[in-house]
């Protein structure tokens, strides 16, 4: 009411600056008669909000009336980018027809394109329209004929792209001097050799194929704007059909030839805000990514025993003897302190194991540094064979010398690859629900499983039990029975959740299987954080529910949006005892590279900040299929470009 009596600007009855057209009446030339100040501010806004694809035409050249107004008159023809602004600014200004009023060449087009996108019409389906909407409009309209014609014009008001062709080998690029080369200069492909990748994706005929799209991301924005889509942009794209594995770095020059361009000479940019251009610099500040993707963009594989990039050759990861897979069962009594009990645990880790050995260092960039550099270079390519660098898998995992190092300011960088909290909390979750609820094909809690048991641990009650020909496996007492699991099922079933916290769990439920099918990755974090406490209460023996609940709790805490230094370190020394405690619980077979990397979760979270910015949910929410999601992400006043 206040609003409507008194309003909130003195005589401002038309709303002229919210885009409402300022008619003049008698009522207001009395009221504005000696101010001519307003009268004259409210036709400068009149005239400037009069046509909108005029506006859009100026914001996309970055140009204003008063650049246009104040182009001195010469006498020769203007360059490619003037002529290019000069003729989309009269199509802004050319109506559809002569005595056309309400349209002009530019806004129908414009209008149009926005009705094929947002009902996803075709080409096809848009020249039909067209075609109709010319044969009722007056003779001598201006409409263009086809979707061609209109792109066409459209085309300088949208961002520009560059197509570079790969060697299909992802040997090399025919890039900056190698640009006219006409085959590999490494395996010999020819570049203009017909081919086809196989993409379908529709129906049974769909093949497995793999797209990376290369993000960035701008970290100098206010929280509440930063991470969201519209700052998302699409630096490149990989395609497929195939993972390019460690040769992406092939695929990432262009894009470290611009950082590295951008930091040491930058680039001229225009300020919408200061209306003054500048030179912006820029800097890489991490890269997000799962966890398989980690290992192709940092060089350190992850995968085996030396999998873990922060402990890297000087973890007590070890293969089992029957699951043949590696372990980090008891790997983490060397992070506790040095007076801890666990320490002295000679019968609930591994079997007759004092742990004297203190936690392994936390190499710095300088250091990894000089590490990578003793290292030479690797031929590229899917043809190039086996490279290994001697040692690997036994003192490192080093496969190659990233291509990010040759930043100039990435080995000062306190984070340089985030592990991907997403990913790792999906993984626990999964491994725990599944060896919980004992689901066939997907329990830890396997044959194989327990005969590792007996060879590593000291836990008879859950040894093989030999019956003549037959094989008993013993119920653990972290497996619930099928009266128990059932009723977790129907629980599951009866579930709701308010409208945005979470999907409807409830239909990824089959209680006459008890399983849960479809489960997402917000659906496997929601579950973690709030469920799991809840489902198996009263179900566990106390000690195991604790555990349980400790690492639920965990994962909500490294997830808070607001973090102290002071809470982070009592993260970093809980999880670690949370880990044992799980230790003493599950099977080594438990234990793989994903149950111990919490343990470096609250490290990064001191370093890089709240989870919320660093993990891939924005990237994977994003409307783009792909197999594996690689994202980059930069920061600096950084417009910061980057999976």
């Amino acid at each position: 009411m206040h609003l409507l009596t008194k309003g909130f600007m003195e005589d401002y009855m038309c709303w002229y600056a919210h885009g409402e057209l300022f008619v003049p009446d008698e009522s207001m030339e009395e009221q504005v008669v000696g101010s001519t100040s307003s009268a004259s501010n409210m036709h400068e806004v009149e005239n400037e909000n009069s046509n909108p694809y005029r506006n859009m035409v100026m914001d996309a050249m970055r140009m204003s009336e008063a650049n246009v107004k104040e182009c001195p008159i010469v006498e020769e023809e203007p360059n490619a980018d003037a002529a290019r602004f000069f003729d989309l600014l009269r199509d802004s200004d050319e109506p559809l027809w002569d005595g056309c009023t309400n349209h002009s060449k530019l806004s129908v087009v414009a209008q149009v394109f926005t009705i094929k996108s947002d009902h996803g019409l075709s080409e096809a389906g848009y020249d039909k329209i067209i075609e109709w909407a010319i044969s009722i409009l007056p003779k001598g309209n201006r409409l263009k004929e086809n979707f061609y014609a209109a792109k066409s014009m459209m085309k300088p008001l949208g961002l520009g792209y560059q197509k570079i062709d790969i060697c299909p080998n992802f040997c090399m690029l025919y890039y900056l001097e190698n640009a006219e080369m006409t085959e590999c200069m490494t395996c010999g492909h020819s570049r203009y050799k017909p081919r086809t990748d196989g993409f379908n994706p529709f129906g049974s005929f769909a093949a497995p194929y793999s797209c990376w799209p290369v993000i960035l991301t701008v970290y100098n924005l206010p929280l509440g704007m930063c991470m969201r889509p519209e700052f998302m942009f699409l630096s490149m794209v990989i395609p497929g059909p195939s993972s390019p594995g460690r040769n992406i770095d092939v695929c990432l020059r262009p894009l470290i030839d611009e950082l590295t361009q951008l930091w040491s000479s930058g680039a001229l940019t225009y300020d919408i805000s200061m209306k003054q251009n500048f030179v912006m610099r820029a800097a890489l500040m991490w890269t997000i990514n799962d966890f398989p993707a980690y290992g192709m963009v940092s060089g350190w594989s992850t995968h085996g025993k030396l999998a873990c990039p922060y402990c890297m050759e000087n973890n007590k990861a070890f293969t089992l003897t029957n699951g043949g897979k590696a372990s980090f069962f008891d790997c983490h009594r060397r992070f506790l302190p040095h007076n801890h009990r666990y320490r002295k645990n000679r019968k609930d880790f591994f079997v007759g194991r004092v742990e004297n050995d203190v936690a392994p260092p936390r190499l710095s960039g300088e250091e990894l540094f000089d590490v990578v550099s003793e290292y030479g270079e690797i031929v590229f390519g899917l043809q190039s064979g086996k490279q290994k660098f001697p040692g690997f898998g036994l003192t490192h995992n080093w496969v190659k010398r990233s291509i990010f190092w040759e930043l100039p300011y990435w080995k000062t960088n306190l984070l340089r690859h985030n592990l991907d909290v997403m990913h790792i909390e999906k993984n626990v979750f999964e491994n725990i629900f599944n060896t919980v609820m004992d689901v066939k094909g997907k329990t830890k809690d396997n044959i194989k499983a327990r005969l590792d048991v007996a060879l590593f641990c000291n836990r008879k009650n859950m040894e093989l039990v030999c019956d003549g020909s037959r094989v008993a496996k013993p119920r653990a007492s972290f497996v619930l029975d099928k009266n128990a699991q059932l009723l977790v099922y129907k629980w599951l079933k009866s579930l709701r959740f308010p409208d945005g916290h979470a999907s409807n769990i409830s239909r990824l439920v089959n209680t006459e299987e008890c399983r849960l099918y479809g489960m997402k990755s917000h659906d496997c974090h929601v579950f973690m954080q709030t469920l799991i406490p809840l489902a198996f209460r009263d179900l566990l023996p106390k000690g195991i529910w604790d555990a349980l609940t400790e690492i639920s709790h965990f994962f909500r805490d490294i997830c808070s949006s607001k973090l102290n230094v002071d809470h982070i370190e009592r993260l970093e020394k809980n999880i670690v005892e949370t880990i044992c405690k799980l230790e003493m619980i599950f099977p080594p077979s438990f234990f793989d590279s994903m149950e111990h990397l919490p343990v470096h979760l609250p490290f990064e979270v001191k370093v890089g900040g709240p989870v919320q910015y660093r993990w891939m949910y924005p990237f994977e929410r994003l409307d783009i299929t792909v197999a594996m999601t690689f994202i980059i992400k930069c920061f600096y006043f950084y417009f910061n470009v980057f999976n």
